[in-house]
């Protein structure tokens, strides 16, 4: 996203999925079968993240973590014209220091720190004032034709899951200028 609004000058507009609502039952997931000689297999993440040659920091990220409270601190910033720096704050914070980023006061301390007023966000979480802004999986995030994340729609057309080059042409068709 970041590459994209400096090559293009575009801006984004950042909606909260929350994969696992409390309403969505969580499968059991059974720890994968290991026969000693089988090569390990790539991830869809990982072969995401092998297309960009990147890697994520090696650190133990939260299992099973619900998203909830900070999609609601998200919208609180969003609000407060601290949306993007906010969330990328907390992509940072799960994926590369591997923070459980749902606990209220973790979400109350992040927002004090970018200058946001911890308390009213505190009040806005616990009372989930942007409730309806979040949209939950399965069936409601369905309906609206998203079924992964992370999706991208650009010019009217949805791109989920995709490697930056995909993202960049489908940007640079949407922004081109006819003469």
């Amino acid at each position: 996203m970041e590459r994209l609004k400096k090559e293009f000058d575009v801006e984004f507009d950042w909606l909260g999925y929350e994969l696992w609502p409390a309403d969505l039952p969580r499968p059991v997931v059974e720890p994968p079968r290991v026969i000693p000689s089988m090569p390990p297999i790539p991830t869809r993440l990982d072969l995401m993240l092998a297309t960009e040659n990147m890697e994520l920091p090696p650190v133990e990220r939260p299992k099973r973590m619900n998203s909830h409270k900070a999609l609601l601190a998200a919208e609180f910033a969003k609000v407060h014209g601290l949306g993007e720096p906010f969330i990328l704050e907390l992509y940072r914070a799960f994926w590369e220091r591997g923070e459980f980023i749902s606990e209220t006061e973790y979400l109350c301390s992040e927002a004090a720190r970018l200058g946001l007023d911890a308390e009213s966000m505190r009040n806005s979480v616990e009372s989930e004032e942007f409730a309806d802004r979040i949209v939950g999986f399965d069936a409601p995030a369905y309906k609206t034709g998203i079924f992964h994340v992370p999706t991208f729609i650009i010019d009217g057309k949805r791109y989920a899951e995709q490697p930056y080059r995909v993202l960049e042409k489908a940007v640079a068709e949407a922004t081109r200028v006819e003469d």
